[in-house]
């Protein structure tokens, strides 16, 4: 530690030390030297979690303001710590409690728990120097965790702060000679001078493509969809104004009702839950699409984690990042669980392109086996939802091909009073038979559900999509933010000679909603105006747009793009002359980066003092004369006694002492006695012997 700050003076006391604090100001009090290294270091840890107080349970910050609070006071009143035995018994309910609040759910916030728990009992064993040190690197820690809660600009300038109070209060109990103004500059300076190292490990660090050791948080797997769906899922996400994905466009953005984001295609049903086709194959993406053709749109998405595999892409991509899949199902799949912020681009081909329809021309015969292999797996549960399959035969007997079933059944929901509503009520072991007959209130999962199902009972293969629909437009940002409110579900129905056709229900009750966000922004809001937006709104428009930006490098920077970034430099290709070009602009870059280091911690010299550096002259002069002061005399006593025992020296002594004593005891000291001080200095040669000296 003396080496990487060398100003401070840093004493790390080995464990036999006693309980007192070495380092220590003269005549400072025991209680004075607790309350100067006491209070800082509370305040680098309040700071450090404040945080995480929103995602705490309420117990653990209220145990934390408890003991931090007898603390404190105790520095007042002289109460007295605890014993290391209740320190115990406190460490022991904490961990008991922490157990019972999150059982055996391994994640970041049963870490931060312990974490809090912990700085909330270390203030109470801190006697020496260096369980102080080791308070201080535990605030380091909590600092770092921040990032478990969120990844944006916000927290990380909070954590740069944070960083700057605890490195403030490691230096003002290691330092305490100094004042505050020099500890805050120095705290400021190594922030300062760490902020490039961290940009370059952030470059360079190898990066994996999942976790360390294969831990997930389960709390990151909370929004958006499951790989289930069922009625009342998505109404639950109804008032979630959480952003699931922003999404930049390279060209203009669609209309609203062609804002259909893809993503879990559930294609099994047992009357009651909707899952993906178990066992269903996945192809592999084709080659590049032409971009510049009109039909093909691109776009590039920052999508939340949410602990699955699935990737929300426009309906129907046709191209995504390389480290994704595209499957038989036309849904777009990530090779790993996305378990943190991840940025990727994709392509999709929009209704009304040069190509007439959504499928290809010729529908190949494995898909064909695939769509009627669906409505297979649907007549398991023939028991379930009895009416509904009567009422869907009937409605479509008189109808030959899917379109006209699909135009009957949508008819049947238009004119029979169903109502779009977040509240449908509660449904028996025939849900679907409960929504057509008696409640006929519901979301859109409730409509795509009973459509589907209704058109796999007459006979057409059908299947839910679950994604989102439409976007709020920041005109700042030029981005969509698509939040878990617009959270959709939408059917597809299997036609031999066009594939697979989006039909969505949900438009037929509600019109609205193919156009309007759930939240009621308007489709104006797409084209950027911002007449009629409020000033609360620009600015959280505004601050959007900032943090955006930040996430699209630092969140979107993977472990992907780290690969690419050092396959474009020339590494992992075989061209050694790139790789050694790069090994020595780093160490080239680390050296100068040291020296630059070592420069701002060099040890200043003192100032110079012109009237000291003449008397030390003076001293060495005489001290060759056989002249030398005795311990603790004074300067102007040692040339009284100089005189005393040199006469022969005594008068030009006298005429340097006079100016001595003028240039440090008179407060207006002529401007030519320090000149005359230094010339007569440099002149004065004194001899080992006086002349008058009789030799033996």
């Amino acid at each position: 530690m003396r080496h990487i700050f060398p100003r401070l003076s840093l004493r790390l006391s080995p464990p036999q030390d006693p309980p007192e604090d070495r380092l220590t100001l003269p005549g400072l009090s025991a209680s004075d030297r607790e309350r100067r290294d006491t209070v800082p270091i509370i305040i680098a840890l309040v700071v450090a979690i404040a945080p995480h107080v929103p995602g705490l349970p309420l117990w653990i910050t209220a145990w934390c303001i408890l003991m931090w609070g007898y603390t404190l006071i105790r520095l007042k009143t002289g109460w007295p710590l605890p014993r290391p035995l209740f320190c115990y018994l406190l460490t022991f309910f904490a961990i008991i409690g922490l157990l019972a609040n999150y059982r055996l759910a391994i994640g970041a916030d049963a870490f931060v728990g312990l974490m809090s728990l912990m700085a909330a009992i270390k203030p109470f064993e801190m006697p020496t120097h260096r369980h102080k040190m080791i308070t201080i690197l535990l605030t380091y820690f909590i600092i770092i965790t921040s990032l478990f809660r969120s990844d944006s600009i916000f927290i990380v300038l909070y954590m740069l702060f944070s960083v700057f109070v605890t490195t403030l209060a490691m230096i003002r109990i290691n330092a305490p000679d100094r004042d505050f103004s020099h500890s805050r500059n120095l705290s400021a300076k190594i922030l300062a001078q760490a902020v490039p190292l961290v940009m370059v490990l952030f470059l360079v660090f190898p990066r994996l493509p999942e976790s360390l050791v294969g831990v997930q948080d389960p709390s990151q797997g909370k929004s958006g969809f499951s790989e289930s769906l069922k009625p009342g899922q998505i109404s639950n996400m109804a008032l979630d104004q959480t952003p699931a994905f922003r999404v930049e466009f390279q060209s203009g953005i669609p209309r609203p009702d062609q804002l259909y984001w893809r993503g879990v295609v559930f294609q099994d049903f047992d009357g009651l839950t909707w899952r993906p086709l178990a066992g269903s194959r996945f192809l592999p993406l084709g080659k590049n699409p032409d971009t510049s053709d009109s039909g093909i749109t691109a776009y590039t998405i920052l999508m939340a984690p949410h602990n699955s595999h699935w990737l929300m892409a426009l309906d129907r991509p046709v191209k995504g990042p390389r480290w994704a899949v595209v499957g038989r199902d036309r849904s777009l799949r990530a090779r790993i669980k996305i378990t943190k912020k991840t940025q990727y681009q994709a392509f999709s081909r929009l209704p009304g392109s040069r190509q007439r329809s959504l499928e290809p021309p010729r529908i190949g015969k494995d898909e064909r086996n695939a769509a009627y292999k669906l409505r297979s797996t649907i007549d398991r549960f023939k028991h379930l939802n009895p009416k509904t399959r009567s009422l869907s035969r009937e409605i479509t007997a008189k109808t030959a091909t899917p379109s006209e079933k699909a135009a009957a059944l949508l008819s049947f929901f238009k004119e029979n009073n169903f109502v779009y509503s977040l509240s449908p009520g509660r449904s028996g072991p025939h849900p679907i038979d409960d929504f057509i007959f008696n409640s006929r209130r519901g979301y859109c999962e409730h409509y795509a559900s009973a459509f589907a199902f209704m058109m796999n009972a007459a006979g057409v293969p059908a299947r839910v999509v679950g994604g989102y629909l439409g976007g709020e437009f920041n005109p700042y940002g030029g981005d969509l933010i698509v939040r878990q409110s617009y959270a959709h579900a939408w059917t597809e129905y299997f036609d031999d000679t066009r594939g697979w056709i989006r039909v969505d229900p949900t438009g037929t009750v509600a019109p609205e909603r193919l156009t309007v966000n759930p939240d009621g922004s308007s489709p104006r809001a797409l084209t950027g105006d911002v007449s009629g937006i409020s000033f609360i709104t620009k600015t959280r428009f505004a601050l959007d747009a900032v943090n955006l930006r930040w996430e699209s490098w630092f969140t979107g920077y993977s472990y992907f793009d780290q690969q690419a970034w050092l396959n474009t430099l020339g590494l992992f290709k075989g061209n050694r002359a790139t790789t050694a070009a790069l090994i020595l602009l780093t160490i080239t870059g680390l050296c100068i980066f040291s020296a630059v280091l070592a420069w701002q911690f060099r040890r200043k010299k003192p100032q110079q003092d012109p009237v000291a550096d003449a008397y030390e002259t003076l001293r060495k002069k005489l001290s060759g004369a056989n002249l030398v002061p005795e311990a603790g005399q004074g300067h102007v006593a040692f040339l009284k006694g100089s005189m005393a025992k040199r006469p022969d020296l005594a008068p030009e002594i006298s005429k340097i002492m006079d100016l001595y004593v003028s240039l440090r005891y008179k407060r207006q000291a002529p401007a030519s006695a320090l000149a005359e001080f230094r010339q007569r200095i440099k002149r004065f040669r004194p001899k080992l012997f006086p002349k008058t000296k009789e030799r033996d």
